[in-house]
């Protein structure tokens, strides 16, 4: 109709835990399989130089939340609670009319991290769909909560039952016209490194390919945990070629911008070195892929 306001846009943001930009295949990793966000990167944009300001997982979610520092924020550590007073893009969408949901790990309510129940109001900054928990990485036997504090098992492996709840919330665009801002936050692939088997076998440890810059040291990954680590993320893989299904399904491919990206890395033995919170590329560097065919 003439003279009528553009459709504003969905926005579906999946951000896995501890994806760093090493382990993509489209990233320049010929191992780790990931045809589906490679096909994502091939019908978007592919940032290279995506980085974590703050590689850590409490500031980095606030940072891309509220987009502000973390001196600003307040959220110089992890377990510290976001403060209720904070303009979050949740918020601001939400009061355009958005309809907001977060699946995940929250990791944003501060305190004892299990059971892990936020209840609704201002600590969910402006998300109305919930089933999340603030933070458990027993991947296999994680659970999440709804609008009480009952614990619902997800009843499998997290990337699945996550996004499960993905669809849960895509779906319901049959009955809710207005456009979406969908997160869902998966706790893989953050230690501890183990995959589903159907996913681990697919990477012999001694075939692998350490980095140059890896260096065998105690209490650092080495090639089986690098093989968990890369089962996790294919696992993942699969479970965002099933989202883009559901997004052509329900027709919203053309009006949905689709972001993967990472709170930050993992030197995963490089430098000698495990977890994040280091200066180094493979902590601070992440997957950017952006795809918004309409």
């Amino acid at each position: 109709v003439a003279g009528a306001a553009p459709k504003r846009p969905n926005i579906l943001f999946l951000m896995p835990d501890q994806h760093r930009a090493q382990s993509v295949g489209c990233l320049g990793n010929p191992e780790v399989q990931t045809p589906n966000l490679d096909r994502l990167a091939e019908e978007g944009v592919l940032l290279r130089n995506t980085l974590a300001n703050t590689p850590v997982c409490c500031p980095a979610r606030a940072n891309l939340l509220t987009g502000q520092y973390t001196q600003r924020n307040g959220m110089v550590a992890n377990d510290l609670r976001l403060r209720e007073s904070s303009v979050s893009l949740a918020k601001v969408l939400s009061g355009a009319g958005y309809r907001t949901g977060f699946v995940g790990k929250w990791h944003l309510d501060g305190g004892a991290r299990l059971p892990g129940y936020v209840p609704p109001g201002p600590r969910r900054q402006g998300f109305q769909f919930w089933a999340a928990n603030e933070c458990s990485h027993d991947h296999f036997n994680n659970t999440c909560f709804r609008d009480d504090d009952r614990p619902i098992p997800l009843g499998k492996f997290e990337a699945e039952g996550w996004a499960d709840l993905g669809v849960e919330f895509l779906r319901g665009v049959k009955s809710d016209p207005r456009p979406f801002y969908l997160t869902i936050q998966w706790g893989p692939p953050h230690d501890p490194y183990k995959a589903p088997p159907e996913y681990s076998r697919r990477y012999p440890p001694d075939k692998l390919t350490m980095r140059g810059n890896w260096q065998a040291k105690p209490g650092v990954p080495g090639p089986k945990e690098i093989a968990e680590y890369y089962g996790m993320i294919t696992a993942l893989d699969d479970q965002v070629g099933r989202l883009m299904r559901v997004l052509d399904e329900l027709g919203l491919r053309e009006d949905t911008i689709v972001l993967y990206s990472s709170d930050h890395g993992d030197m995963l033995g490089s430098q000698g070195q495990r977890l994040k919170r280091k200066p180094w590329e493979e902590s601070i560097r992440v997957p950017g892929i952006l795809r918004w065919p309409g």
